[in-house]
C-alpha cells in the first residue's frame, strides 16, 4: 500500500497542471501575442513571458522575443533588409540613420512614405518613423512618435493617441509579425472594429 501511495504522489507531483496565470497575465502577454493561447504554459515560459515583457528592451524586442518563446525557438533580433536606392530614398529625410538598427516594418513603412502623399507630407512622416525619440506621446497610452507613425501608416483612420496600451501593443504585435502588408492591414482592421 505505501508503494501505491508513494507512486501516486509522485505521478500527481510530476504531472502537475499546467500554470494557471490569473487573468491580469494572460491580459498582458496576449496583448503582446494576441493569437496566443498560453493556457498550456508552464510557469517557467510564463514567469519568462513576463521577464520579458517588463524589461527595459524595446517593443519591437520585447514583440520578437515573445513570438520566440510561443514558438519555441531560438530569438534573433529583427533587422531591417534594405537597398541601397532605398537608402538613398530615405536619406533625402533623414540623416546618420543605421537602417540595419530597425525592424522591417519601420523601414518599410518609410519606404512606403517616401513614396507617396505630397511632398511636405512625406517628409515629416518619414522623419516621425525613422527618428522616434522614445518619448511618450500621448496620456492615453506609452507609445512613442515612432510607433504612432508605424500605426498610422498600416491604419490610418485609427487615431492612435486614443488607444489603450494593451491595443498599442496588440497593433504593434500584429505589424511586427511576417505577415504581409495587406493581412497585416486586414488584422489591424478586425482589431479596431
Amino acid at each position: 500500500m505505501k508503494r501505491f501511495m508513494t507512486a501516486t504522489a509522485l505521478t500527481l507531483a510530476l504531472t502537475a497542471p499546467a500554470y494557471a496565470a490569473t487573468d491580469g497575465e494572460v491580459a498582458t502577454i496576449q496583448s503582446y501575442l494576441p493569437e496566443a493561447d498560453i493556457s498550456g504554459w508552464s510557469d517557467a515560459q510564463v514567469s519568462s513571458a513576463l521577464n520579458i515583457i517588463y524589461s527595459n528592451d524595446s517593443r519591437a524586442d520585447i514583440t520578437g522575443k515573445l513570438s520566440a518563446l510561443y514558438a519555441d525557438e531560438e530569438f534573433v533580433p529583427m533587422t531591417a533588409s534594405i537597398t541601397e536606392a532605398e537608402i538613398a530614398i530615405l536619406d533625402e529625410y533623414v540623416d546618420g540613420v543605421d537602417y540595419t538598427m530597425l525592424p522591417q516594418p519601420t523601414v518599410d513603412a518609410a519606404i512606403a512614405a517616401a513614396q507617396s502623399g505630397d511632398e511636405s507630407d512625406r517628409a515629416d512622416r518619414v522623419r516621425a518613423l525613422l527618428q522616434d525619440d522614445g518619448e511618450m506621446v500621448s496620456e492615453m497610452n506609452t507609445a512613442t512618435t515612432g510607433e504612432v507613425a508605424l500605426i498610422s501608416s498600416y491604419a490610418p483612420e485609427v487615431d492612435v493617441m486614443t488607444l489603450s496600451d494593451a491595443e498599442v501593443n496588440s497593433a504593434l504585435a500584429i505589424i511586427y509579425s511576417n505577415d504581409s502588408r495587406g493581412d497585416i492591414s486586414g488584422k489591424l482592421n478586425a482589431l479596431f472594429n
